[in-house]
């Protein structure tokens, strides 16, 4: 399924959301201006009841986004670190496989290491970039199950063949859970509330203080700031390799550089 806004650089999005805000508080305040009131006027009430509220749902929808954000950044991080344990685990009980697959297996192994690190360090949004290592990705997967296949039949001893195959049944798993994990994303329904919901209430702002006669204070100022500083953090954390904000893949490289350093 496409999203639109999760295409565009979540800094943009910050930037043109900051401009956008800029113009409604200023717009706001001009409209403001000209239905000036008394202090009596029950509009006054009414505008900070539903500014209170606005601000009441900003800090809401922020902390529910963040929450969801930062819970798959984690969950990539945890999916790496399996990964690289499972390939780690696979590798070293492919020395135990008998001699007629094992120097074969090692180096597919070692392929596949690679294929996998340049993936981590491939942006998302290059499908087509992506397409050819993927596509080695599984080539490599499936020779080293018919090489496991193999192996079972040149010898069936459970600590040999059997410790190996289960381990590779890791390593495919794994393989496909951090692929899942990669396409999770927090809802865009949510983003474009928020979005919302940071205009509206910068709309309100403006207008309160066109009401009350005064330009928007430095304290409205900073909010506003502040808000869209956070909605793009948001954005970018909820972006795999593709933000400001990534899940290092020191794991991958240091089992990279000890599959390379024992051949």
């Amino acid at each position: 399924m496409t999203h639109a806004l999760y295409a565009v650089n979540s800094a943009l999005i910050a930037a043109i959301l900051f401009l956008i805000v800029f113009l409604v508080v200023e717009g706001g305040y001009r409209l403001g201006r000209r239905r000036q009131v008394h202090s009596s006027d029950p509009i006054k009430s009414q505008l900070s009841a539903i500014q209170g509220s606005l601000l009441g749902l900003i800090s809401l929808v922020l902390g529910f986004t963040f929450s969801i954000a930062l819970h798959h950044y984690d969950k990539r991080s945890e999916a790496m670190l399996e990964e690289t344990n499972a390939i780690g685990t696979t590798y070293l009980r492919a020395h135990a496989l008998p001699e007629t697959v094992k120097n074969e297996t090692l180096s597919t192994l070692g392929q596949y290491v690679d294929v996998r690190v340049e993936l981590s360090n491939m942006s998302l949004a290059d499908a087509a970039a992506r397409e050819p290592s993927l596509r080695e990705g599984s080539r490599l997967r499936a020779r080293l199950w018919d090489l496991g296949m193999k192996s079972v039949k040149d010898d069936d001893r459970i600590t040999t063949s059997g410790l190996y195959i289960q381990a590779l049944n890791g390593l495919i798993d794994s393989y496909a859970t951090r692929d899942e994990i990669l396409n999770r994303h927090v809802p865009e329904v949510v983003i474009l509330l928020l979005l919302l919901t940071i205009v509206l209430a910068g709309g309100v702002l403006g207008y309160t203080s066109g009401v009350e006669s005064h330009r928007p204070t430095m304290a409205v100022t900073g909010f506003i700031v502040i808000v869209v500083i956070l909605a793009g953090m948001i954005m970018d954390l909820d972006r795999p390799r593709r933000g400001f904000i990534q899940v290092s893949p020191k794991y991958m490289l240091d089992l990279q550089e000890d599959v390379r350093s024992s051949h």
